[in-house]
């Protein structure tokens, strides 16, 4: 019984070494990926303060760009979906 639940770890173990071994991420280009993990970290622990910020700068960007036609866009995307 010993034998077996033996094999069974070291099996697990394996796939779970297989799994979890991630290399860092890596852009290939030193100045990228200073960037993006900079930004990178920053999302994951505080998401809604980039992201809302930001979509509504893009939605105000668009509205300014194309006025109306955003308006009826989104109210189609609406009512059509």
């Amino acid at each position: 019984m010993t034998r077996t639940n033996d094999k069974v770890y070291s099996q697990l173990k394996k796939h779970f070494d297989e799994v979890y071994s991630i290399k860092p991420n890596d852009l290939h280009i030193p100045w990228l990926t200073k960037i993006y993990k900079f930004i990178g970290g920053y999302i994951k622990f505080f998401p809604f303060r980039v992201f809302i910020p930001v979509s509504a700068l893009v939605a105000l960007v668009l509205y300014i760009l194309f006025g109306i036609l955003v308006i009826r866009l989104v109210s189609l995307l609406q009512y059509g979906f």
